[in-house]
């Protein structure tokens, strides 16, 4: 009997190979992005080879569009008026370093446009692994801080370490977000929350383990102690009542929802200081600005109003891509925010940000970015993609997301993922 070779299919072979590996990959990033941040640069040249590949391949099939009610055009746009904007920028260095943390915004619509036409990209399984990855963080973060909890308990019970009022934030803020800042964690579980509800997490997936999810998720943005993802968390669960209010199933699960958030809140509230004076803060800063004050809410207007100044002084150019840092550094020290000065802090708005860094134009290529594609997922009545956009409306109001990482590869692979599924 004569030996046979045998022959295994590997992912050269053909074009279904790399459509599995983009599947895959694409599903992996999306678990990476609320763990693992450090692992995001591969996986994304893994998702881009397969983008090339299946273009290779498929070299004379038909071309993606670059629709203008898409985010993908104005995304790049945004991202070339940066580069635009060294040319009067003094600090090329931090420029360089800003079109670094911007090269998503660029690479993803270049990704769209080579996928060819006919392999739509098919994106359950990413919103699905990003849902699981994000509960699990929380989950992570929340046994994390019962550890530290009990064992700073059990030592202060043995008198070997001294009396500490703060000593319970580490259920709260940047001490429970492990993996990243609050803020955007918070954002980030928002989301997840909605591609739960509107999604689903598969048929096979038990009832209650999808009760305790959403349950997780929640716990989750309250625990962040973020002002804004408190809003957002509101405006996601009252939106999906707006939209399934028929549903009886999805009405029990967001009444659920609704009274787990608002319960643990009100507890939180009651009992940490660290959840109430959030709220105190903010209703105290509406007063005249403490230059001296080292509360967010008063920092925010600070930062508002030496970016708002920025703006005013050069509002057809701004003042250029890497000199925004200096600049708003400067303005810090004129004014005397010592606190802002000190933390080198950015405008917390992307808009105020965009303003004062490229004018304008850059305002309205920002606002294109969000608003065209949010009027596009209302047009068609697309609730996921709607309260995607809306999130991100609402979160970069009070933070500069377009700055790091963590605000632009969320938003730039969330918004192909969106566009390559739908297109």
């Amino acid at each position: 009997m004569m030996d046979r070779k045998v022959e295994y299919p590997t992912i050269a072979q053909g074009s279904m190979g790399w459509k599995e590996l983009l599947t895959n990959a694409s599903m992996l990033l999306a678990a990476a992005l609320p763990f693992a941040p450090r692992s995001l640069p591969m996986l994304i040249a893994i998702v881009g080879l397969a983008v090339v590949m299946l273009r290779w391949k498929q070299g004379r099939g038909e071309w993606r569009g670059m629709a203008w009610t898409s985010a993908m055009p104005w995304m790049a746009l945004f991202y070339v008026l940066h580069a635009v904007g060294m040319a009067w920028t003094t600090n090329t260095r931090f420029g360089s370093f800003d079109l670094e943390v911007k090269m998503a915004f660029l690479l993803f619509p270049v990704m769209f446009w080579l996928l060819p036409k006919k392999n739509r990209f098919q994106p359950t399984k990413a919103w699905r692994a990003f849902a699981w990855s994000s509960a699990a963080s929380v989950l992570v973060c929340v046994l994390a801080a019962g550890w530290r909890f009990g064992h700073e308990w059990y030592l202060r019970g043995q008198g070997l370490l001294p009396e500490d009022p703060a000593w319970t934030n580490h259920f709260f803020e940047s001490r429970f977000a492990l993996f990243l800042h609050p803020s955007y964690m918070a954002m980030y579980l928002c989301f997840a929350l909605a591609t739960v509800q509107h999604v689903g997490l598969g048929d096979r997936v038990a009832s209650w383990v999808k009760w305790a999810l959403l349950g997780l998720l929640v716990v989750g943005v309250i625990l962040c102690n973020s002002k804004m993802g408190w809003l957002t968390l509101a405006v996601v669960i009252g939106l999906a009542m707006v939209a399934e209010w028929k549903d009886v199933r999805s009405r029990k699960r967001l009444i659920f929802l609704s009274g787990v958030g608002l319960g643990l809140f009100f507890v939180l509230f009651a009992a940490f200081p660290t959840v109430s004076g959030k709220l105190t803060q903010a209703i105290s800063a509406t007063g005249p600005i403490d230059p001296t004050s080292d509360q967010s809410s008063a920092l925010r207007r600070m930062v508002w109003d030496a970016a708002t100044d920025l703006f005013l002084a050069q509002p057809a150019t701004g003042v250029g891509t890497g000199d925004i840092k200096d600049e708003l550094i400067a303005s810090y020290h004129a004014q005397g925010y010592v606190h802002a000065e000190a933390k080198q802090m950015n405008a917390h708005s992307q808009y105020l940000q965009t303003l004062a860094a490229l004018g304008v134009l850059g305002l309205l290529s920002l606002l294109a970015m969000l608003l065209v594609p949010l009027y596009q997922a209302v047009r068609i009545r697309d609730p996921h993609a709607m309260v995607f956009w809306l999130i991100i409306v609402l979160n970069w109001s009070v933070e500069s997301m377009a700055e790091v990482q963590a605000g632009v590869l969320f938003t730039a692979f969330f918004t192909w993922v969106l566009a390559a599924g739908r297109e």
